[in-house]
């Protein structure tokens, strides 16, 4: 349903309306863009009059990052008795770059409105102006739309367009409430905070409530659900706080949806998830099944085997998980519990009920395999627990083949690289091998890294020029990867390696090791990294962005743009600072990465003597999807970013777990004071943290 803003006229409905005995300007004006001619007064025409109706005057844009983009539209609708004709429509683009686009909607899809286009609406017809923002850098920017119509209350229109920090922009905290068990009679609350990120008042204007009887929506004790005549507002950068309860009508689960709708430039509708009574046991093992391959004959049931599989019991729901039981079911007895845990309170495991937004709690369960014969085995392993009825357990299939093999060997040609961070590995298990048969897979796996590094194994580099990016991923089928250093640090990469018959390398040999030890060997080293909770998956290509800054005393305090050549950050990643023409002397952003946990690294050779430099990190994107449609992709998201300086690998300072919230949002860290002698370089911790507007400032 869309809201429409109604305006007084002149007059509810002029239906008649003549030249003569008339104001002539504004009949003649309504005649000239009619294509009407005045003729004399024996014998007035009558004519009827458009009425131009919008839902909204302007078009206004939330802040958004260099390279998004977003439509706002304002819909016209003719509610008058004659045709609405626009002429000399035209955008007023005062952008930086050219980043607005103006189209048009009359039913059959947006086209592009040439300058200076016309445009007829018929009597009771209605259309969309779409005005599309493509964001080229981090300027405010405005513009607008104009146009002249035959209404005479419209004649002159200029449609407003604003973007950056104006408007009310809505953030809702938590998007989902789980209420548990409720008895019926009884009454359970949770809360619901919303947040006003804009600096212009949010107005509420519904809290509609769908799906099962028994929920409502309270503020300061009084029911605020449904349509508000008087809509609910929130201040600029203020917040207020939802109570929600749920009184059970009935027994069984219950699940609602809260819609809020309000005119947030970041969408008008944010719903929040409802879930009563649905908390019950849970199990789930992975792998459902286990195959153990080939598995090396042993001489009895009672020796060591070499053929182990691990399985993950997951608890899946919000109550507790217990197992009290475990069986094998295999004529042989070849399968079997490596060791079960000690029962506490009669049951071999129990686990705690999963809280939302949080992993699963889970156990490991280590099988085993004793194949007496060169044959094919089957079995079961039967769980018990309260998650499953007393004669129904989970089944998890259980397959292997006794074969009598040996374990091929790991080897590499390297086991020890003394480098400085940024350099490229060349790990190779060429020399694998194996006694009985040949060598099919070599499998690279990072065990040990400097906290956080993310670089992992690869087949080849997407972009050699950029191997901070990654690529593809690491071929098993051939003995050799390549590994990029992304920290100083010592790294510990482990090599397995497994036979034609799927034989894995085994102990006493089961993994080889090649051991990394990255040191710097510039002046001065900083590294930077974070991490979002939010984000699944932080080496993958999409996620936050925090930038690393180093600005030169001749910044004076600024910052990024501002500062001009004199910070050191992902728009002037080598400037020539000092001497000019000495490259020693400047700094180089060597990684810059812009989706999600870091690294990001400058160094700098030889700073200038009796120079202090300052060490800064800007959060220069909170905002994203993570990859998933679903996520809010206006939602900012925290991070916790850590801070790490090195003088010629020797470690100087380190700051950890710096929460950063909003966009642009600078941490000022430290200052690096540079001089000789004893107690040199200075260090001097700031760990001041400012919002966008606090610093930067004449």
């Amino acid at each position: 349903m869309q809201k429409w803003q109604m305006r007084p006229r002149a007059a509810t409905r002029a239906t008649r309306l003549t030249l003569c005995g008339r104001p002539a300007a504004v009949l003649l004006a309504m005649l000239a863009l009619l294509g009407v001619a005045a003729t004399g007064c024996d014998s007035p025409e009558t004519i009827g009059t458009p009425a131009m109706i919008t839902d909204r005057g302007d078009f206004v844009f939330p802040k958004l990052q260099p390279g998004e983009q977003a439509t706002r539209r304002i819909t016209v609708r003719n509610d008058g008795d004659a045709d609405l004709i626009m002429v000399d429509i035209a955008l007023d683009d005062r952008s930086t770059g050219g980043e607005f686009a103006l189209f048009g909607d009359q039913g059959a899809g947006a086209g592009p409105i040439p300058d200076g286009g016309r445009l007829v609406l018929a009597p009771g017809a209605e259309m969309a102006f779409e005005v599309r923002y493509s964001v080229a850098d981090e300027s405010n920017d405005t513009g607008a739309v104009t146009m002249q119509t035959n209404d005479p209350d419209n004649l002159q229109v200029n449609w407003p367009i604003r973007a950056g920090d104006i408007g009310g922009e809505i953030s809702v905290s938590p998007r989902s409430l789980d209420f548990g068990e409720v008895q019926v009679g009884q009454t359970e609350t949770r809360s619901v905070t919303i947040t006003n990120r804009g600096l212009a008042q949010l107005s509420i204007s519904r809290l509609e409530l769908s799906g099962r009887d028994g929920f409502d929506v309270l503020l300061g004790g009084e029911s605020v659900a449904g349509v508000r005549e008087t809509p609910l507002p929130v201040p600029g950068q203020g917040t207020i706080v939802l109570d929600i309860t749920y009184t059970p009508q009935g027994l069984g689960p219950a699940d609602g949806l809260l819609d809020i709708q309000s005119d947030a430039i970041n969408g008008a509708s944010t719903t929040v998830n409802l879930y009563a009574n649905g908390a019950v046991p849970c199990i789930n093992v992975v792998p459902g099944s286990v195959d153990f391959g080939a598995g090396l004959l042993v001489d009895s049931r009672d020796e060591p085997t070499p053929n182990q599989r691990v399985l993950i019991v997951e608890n899946c729901g919000t109550t507790p998980l217990r197992v009290d039981r475990i069986e094998f079911e295999d004529p042989e007895g070849v399968f079997g519990a490596m060791q079960l845990p000690e029962p506490v309170d009669g049951n071999l495991i129990a686990l705690p009920g999963a809280v939302a937004g949080e992993d699963f709690p889970t156990a490991d369960l280590e099988v085993g395999f004793w194949p007496l014969d060169l044959r094919v085995y089957g079995g079961r392993m039967l769980i018990y627990s309260n998650a499953t009825p007393a004669d129904e357990p989970t089944i998890v299939d259980l397959f292997g083949r006794g074969v009598d093999n040996t374990c091929p060997l790991p080897l590499v040609a390297e086991d020890l690289f003394e480098v400085q961070p940024l350099d490229i590995i060349d790990l190779d298990g060429g020399p694998s091998t194996d006694p009985d048969g040949e060598v099919r897979s070599w499998r690279w796996t990072v065990v040990q890294r400097p906290e956080g590094s993310v670089s992992q194994p690869v087949e080849s580099f997407a972009d050699p020029r950029r191997p901070a990016d990654g690529g593809e991923d690491d071929d098993t089928g051939t003995p050799r990867a390549l590994f990029f250093v992304d920290l100083t640090g010592e790294y510990v990469i482990e090599l397995q390696v497994v036979d034609a018959l799927g034989q894995p390398s085994c102990e006493p040999n089961a993994v080889a090791r090649v051991t990394i030890r990255a040191v710097p060997q510039k002046d001065l080293h900083i590294q930077l990294v974070w991490s979002t909770p939010d984000d699944p998956d932080e080496t993958d290509t999409t996620g936050t962005d925090v930038d690393l800054h180093l600005a030169h005393e001749r910044a004076d305090g600024l910052w990024a743009g501002p500062a001009g050549e004199w910070d050191c950050y992902f728009r002037n990643t080598n400037p020539d600072w000092g001497v000019i023409g000495e490259v020693t002397d400047n700094p180089t952003l060597d990684i810059d990465d812009t989706n999600g946990a870091g690294p990001e690294n400058i160094n700098l050779a030889e700073p200038e003597i009796g120079v202090s430099y300052e060490v800064g990190a800007i959060y220069f994107r909170a905002t994203s999807t993570f990859g998933d449609p679903e996520v809010d992709r206006q939602a900012e998201h925290p991070s916790y970013v850590s801070l790490r300086i090195y003088n010629r690998g020797t470690p100087l300072v380190e700051l950890v777990g710096q929460e950063l919230t909003e966009t642009m949002q600078l941490w000022h860290m430290a200052t690096v004071t540079w001089c000789e002698g004893a107690g040199c370089p200075r260090i001097d911790i700031v760990d001041e943290v400012y919002s966008e507007g606090e610093y930067n400032l004449p």
